[in-house]
């Protein structure tokens, strides 16, 4: 908000907000300044996901009607986060859904929601989620969430149109592939003609496969590196560039109607799983008050 008050464009790093509500504002304050602003999810920026939207867009796989995300980490969450540790802390918004979960919610969001046209998309018409939370601080160790997507599905085919996604994400239980086994899909998108699998961490993936139905052709393997120094963020710096240089204020691979819908989702998982944060960082009222 400093940067927006002071007339500056802004790339923010996700969760763009601890609420939905603070998202709204900070939409309204750029679209008032005529001003740039994007949630940094890098994750949408590479070529991996742009491949795989497009399958989906291509009919590859047919209608998506599942979709299985898991973003986690298998950590000795005592030994490594202790109680102060931004992971942890309640009053830095600490717990796993806000800094691993969205990137489930990503890949939810991304097949699901974005691949449809943008006057065809729906936020999720039902949301059931359970939380465990961090016995030491009362964040969230463990988040599951169950979405219902409304789609673009005609009347008069026999299924009612509704396509599942879940997405998980824990702090005590890995999905990184590791030499043992390297392929470990964290990313299931399944259709009425096959499957795509992609390959974990689910925020950093660099290979997927295209998994036909039985008889319908063959298994492809598509191995997606990242070049130089692997980190990959120059795709998400390229887009904020182009965005700039054609006026734009906001991305159309993440505009800012789908980060409040997504941080809608998580205010509402954290409403059913009864994590609050202290009101100094869930405030609306700007400037804040300390």
């Amino acid at each position: 908000m400093l940067a927006l008050e002071a007339g500056k464009n802004v790339l923010c790093e996700k969760a763009f907000t601890v609420n939905a509500s603070q998202a709204k504002i900070l939409c309204d304050t750029a679209q008032k300044k005529k001003l740039f602003l994007m949630e940094a999810v890098w994750t949408r920026y590479f070529p991996l996901s742009i491949q795989v939207r497009d399958l989906i867009k291509n009919n590859a796989i047919g209608e998506v009607l599942r979709v299985i995300s898991d973003n986690s980490f298998g950590d000795p969450v005592e030994e490594k986060w202790g109680t102060e540790h931004r992971m942890v802390n309640k009053d830095l918004a600490g717990g796993c859904l806000l800094d691993l979960g969205v990137y489930s919610l990503t890949w939810a969001f991304q097949t699901l929601y974005h691949t449809l046209p943008r006057d065809q998309r729906k936020p999720p018409s039902a949301i059931s989620a359970h939380m465990t939370l961090y016995h030491l601080t009362g964040a969230d160790e463990a988040t599951t969430i169950l979405l219902s997507f409304p789609t673009s599905t005609p009347s008069n085919l026999p299924h009612p149109g509704q396509s599942q996604a879940v997405a998980m994400t824990h702090l005590r239980v890995s999905t990184d592939p590791d030499e043992t086994n390297s392929a470990r899909p964290a990313i299931r998108i399944q259709g009425t003609k096959g499957e795509i699998q992609v390959d974990g961490p689910a925020f950093r993936p660099e290979r997927y496969r295209i998994i036909p139905v039985k008889g319908e052709g063959e298994l492809k393997e598509v191995e997606c590196p990242f070049p130089g120094d692997g980190k990959g963020m120059f795709w998400e710096a390229d887009e904020v560039a182009r965005c700039l240089r054609d006026g734009k204020l906001e991305s159309e691979t993440i505009p800012w109607e789908e980060s409040i819908t997504i941080m809608e989702v998580m205010d509402e998982v954290r409403r059913q799983g009864g994590l609050t944060y202290p009101e100094k960082i869930e405030s609306t009222v700007y400037p804040t008050v300390l």
